[in-house]
């Protein structure tokens, strides 16, 4: 038992010196490949600045409504995104199938619109969940298409 221990530290050792030497040569090699001639320094200043690979912040579309008792409602439309912000919740939602109007929901809570009004309800199966907002009408309507 005394042996094999004696023999893994032995290549433990090995392993850690082999590893240790090559780190002190990398960075010997790094130093002398750093230090740079003015003609080299002068090219690397001529290179055009990185480009910036961030992506644009998305466009949302941004509508305002007024419900019953004075409660205020944002929509947010991008693409079949919505996010619907009330003053106690911000509610992300996919459009879904609808009849008539445009019909978001998150499987807990939907919102509806159809023209310049609309209703926030809890989602469920059979249509009939609370009416969490309602009555509310768009306080910027669209214009009207021109001739």
């Amino acid at each position: 038992m005394q042996a094999a221990i004696t023999w893994r530290k032995w290549i433990m050792f090995v392993l850690l010196t082999w590893a240790g030497w090559g780190l002190f040569a990398s960075r010997i090699i790094c130093s002398q490949q750093s230090a740079a001639t003015p003609a080299a320094t002068a090219k690397q200043d001529s290179k055009p600045n990185p480009t910036n690979n961030m992506r644009p912040a998305m466009k949302w579309k941004r509508f305002d409504y007024t419900c019953e008792a004075g409660a205020k409602i944002s929509v947010y439309l991008r693409d079949t995104t919505a996010k619907v912000r009330t003053s106690e919740h911000i509610y992300m939602m996919r459009q879904t199938s609808s009849a008539d109007g445009n019909r978001y929901s998150d499987g807990k809570v939907l919102w509806w619109s159809k023209g310049d009004t609309g209703f926030l309800q809890e989602d469920t199966p059979d249509g009939d969940g609370k009416m969490l907002v309602k009555g509310c009408i768009l306080d910027k309507p669209a214009d009207p298409a021109k001739p």
